[in-house]
């Protein structure tokens, strides 16, 4: 927790115990009175001082209250600072003229309790506005490392030796974290080993004996394999005080041994953060990879999949990114017929959607590699997962005339899994056989249940693998062709996401094929198990509906909302319009808030059938927000739903979020049908839900 710094209040009055008195009144609210007798000496301390709030009297002689206020708001460092005018000798024409100068309140008289509320509240605004400046800065900061990084790598990646990676790596250590010294070290063996120091004109300046590098650092680091981190004040009399303060990361190789370490020393201004920590982590990471590429002419390979993996990314980003981006030009223009218009708006859609697939496998990778990923285990019905899967990917079958077949057994099919991650599986399986299976082709998907094991088999007569191919198909950033001129888009991530969730379910995956151009076979086994199955309801639902019939099938055109009313609480500007656009077009009412305290500000005086909040809001998040709804809810004797609509979209975010009390947890981008299929259901004439009180309290 970051300490609370005193908040600066200005108190302005021509009568010293009226200054004393205001001190007293706001010496419990944890903040620092500054006093001035006049508004000529208030001014001069506005030159210097940003306030949380000024308390201003309105009789002066000289320069009155009103005359100061005017010359306050004439000046843009303290042009938006909220005024607070008293005074004992008031009228409503007084009044009229302090709120025209944009007071925020005009006291008479002044009730001490009253005016620790106020201050208070304008105070934490103020906490909380220094906060976000603070983060804004960090995160200029962050980003200047970043780009530092970038430049980093491609020196790195440039360098022709050990050695020179390994002065390049002090250099820019030093160089980003704004240190005196930074020095690295690496020992491949006993013959090979490599030492380089980076230092600031002052750290050169010391005597050779005095800016020496203490050696048990780096032995602690190199004998953990854990990164370092000590303070500047830590107790160290003979390290000379520009030296004192640092952070050591190692350098350790993919099966744990150490390659190295990392070591900067003296940061110019302040002490070293986790941030500090990530970077070096990030230089570490690049000078460890670099030279195992020098001197292990075995890892060039996987070097060369990466450079192509990271060459894919940006093509299969961009290439969507720059439809999207075309088609929004194309559409600002007036004379556009209704055709143009419905293709614009479908290929937007459509690479929208293919954006946050590719960034879903991204991130899916990330938490495979890092340990993240965690599974939902709960009894299911495997048919379930097998004709929602199929049903979802008919529509692209479809359209290449592509027929597709399922097998599934008439009893029960029990397992014991994560029915999101089993769905993933299928539509990776059985989305890669629609894509490498030419238009007139077959796709055959079964489910087999064995005594001790379940097979879902997925078999395709399309291009097939190449037998050169086939060892390597589930590895990730593996593509048969990687080449520009490739058919088929794609990361080479879905089937290495296949392997690994089937791991995480205890089972396996095994691909075939007799050859190129005569299909392939893709093969999960996972283990059965003794559970209980939920009731008919849900297994009435295992296949829904073919395409074509409108049953499941929800537009949001044909969705209506008329007399709902909605509060959207989200930080992004354009996110939140969105939404509101969407709903209003619906027949809802709707009002939008940018943060918690607005959104709660606007439930107290408007009130909502239902709130669809973000949780990644700035200040306090969306757990806070729902915490302080439910309060709020219960002084009025309400139940106030809430959905939400967050970025954060994983299965432990939407466990969090409905622990924490949302009804529903969707994810960001949402389909628009999708939406207004579950605000539908808090409609008041639905009957649904019941939000107002049976006495007929009313928003005001």
């Amino acid at each position: 927790m970051r300490e609370r710094v005193p908040v600066d209040v200005l108190v302005v009055d021509d009568d010293p115990r009226k200054l004393a008195a205001l001190e007293a009144i706001l010496s419990d609210s944890g903040v620092n009175v500054v006093k001035a007798s006049s508004g000529h000496e208030a001014l001069k301390w506005l030159l210097s001082r940003d306030f949380a709030v000024i308390l201003l009297d309105v009789n002066m002689p000289g320069m009155d209250g009103f005359e100061t206020a005017a010359l306050i708001r004439q000046r843009a460092r303290s042009a938006h600072t909220p005024i607070i005018f008293f005074t004992a000798m008031g009228d409503d024409a007084h009044a009229a003229r302090g709120y025209s100068l944009g007071a925020v309140d005009y006291i008479d008289p002044v009730v001490p309790e009253a005016l620790r509320t106020k201050v208070g509240v304008f105070v934490e605004l103020f906490r909380k506005s220094e906060e976000l400046r603070r983060q804004s800065q960090l995160l200029e900061q962050r980003a200047g490392q970043l780009h530092r990084l970038t430049q980093a790598s491609l020196a790195i990646n440039a360098a022709p030796s050990a050695a020179s990676i390994v002065q390049i790596l002090a250099d820019e250590a030093r160089d980003i974290l704004h240190a005196h010294q930074a020095s690295g070290y690496v020992a491949v063996d006993e013959e090979h080993t490599y030492d380089a120091t980076s230092m600031s004109a002052e750290c050169a300046a010391l005597p050779a004996h005095r800016r020496g590098r203490d050696p048990t650092v780096g032995e602690r680091v190199r004998a953990t394999n854990q990164p370092l981190r000590m303070a500047r004040d830590d107790p160290d009399e003979r390290t000379p005080t520009i030296l004192r303060g640092l952070i050591a990361r190692p350098l350790a190789l993919r099966d744990g041994r150490n390659l190295g370490f990392l070591e900067v020393r003296g940061k110019m201004l302040g002490d070293f953060t986790e941030e500090d920590g990530d970077v070096l982590l990030q230089l570490a990471q690049m000078g460890k990879i670099a030279v195992e590429n020098i001197l292990y002419a075995e890892e060039r390979e996987t070097d060369r999949l990466k450079d192509e993996f990271l060459a894919t990314v940006s093509h299969e980003l961009r290439t969507p990114l720059g439809a999207i981006l075309t088609w929004t030009r194309i559409l600002e223009r007036a004379n556009l017929d209704a055709e143009t218009l419905a293709r614009g708006i479908e290929s937007i859609k459509r690479n929208a959607k293919a954006q946050a697939q590719l960034i879903g496998d991204l991130l899916d990778m990330s938490r495979v590699i890092t340990g993240k990923l965690r599974l939902d285990l709960r009894p299911i019905d495997l048919r379930t997962v097998v004709g929602s899967g199929v049903d979802s990917l008919a529509p692209a079958a479809h359209a290449k005339s592509i027929e597709i077949s399922v097998h599934v057994p008439r009893e029960p099919v029990p397992l014991l899994g994560d029915s999101q991650r089993l769905q993933q599986i299928l539509w990776n399986l059985v989305g890669n056989a629609v894509k490498f299976t030419p238009e007139g082709g077959r796709v055959d998907v079964r489910l087999e249940r064995f005594e001790q094991h379940v097979e879902i088999v997925v078999a395709d007569t399309g291009q097939g693998i190449s037998p050169a191919f086939l060892p390597h198909v589930f590895d990730r950033f593996r593509q048969a062709d990687s080449s520009p001129a490739r058919a088929y888009g794609g990361l080479g991530l879905g089937l290495a996401i296949v392997r690994n969730l089937t791991d995480l379910h205890g089972g396996s995956v095994r691909a075939e094929s007799p050859g190129e151009s005569r299909g392939a076979t893709f093969t999960v086994t996972l283990p059965s198990a003794q559970v209980v199955l939920p009731g008919p309801r849900e297994v009435a639902a295992i296949f829904p509906a073919p395409p074509g019939d409108g049953a499941g099938e929800t537009s949001d055109a044909a969705v209506q909302l008329d007399g709902l009313r909605a509060l959207v609480v989200d930080d992004d500007a354009d996110g939140r319009e969105a939404i509101a656009v969407m709903l209003t077009g619906a027949g809802a009412e709707v009002n939008t808030a940018a943060s918690v305290r607005s959104a709660l500000t606007s439930v107290d005086h408007w009130l909502p059938d239902v709130v669809v909040s973000d949780i990644g809001l700035p200040g306090e998040d969306g757990y806070v927000f729902i915490e302080q709804l439910r309060i709020l809810s219960a002084k009025r004797g309400l139940s106030i739903p809430a959905v939400a609509l967050t970025a954060y979209a994983g299965s432990e975010e939407r466990a969090r979020a409905l622990a924490a009390g949302y009804l529903e947890h969707l994810a960001k981008p949402v389909e628009p049908a999708h939406l207004l299929a579950v605000l539908r259901a808090f409609r008041p004439d639905e009957g649904q839900r019941e939000l107002r009180r049976a006495s007929g309290h009313s928003p005001e």
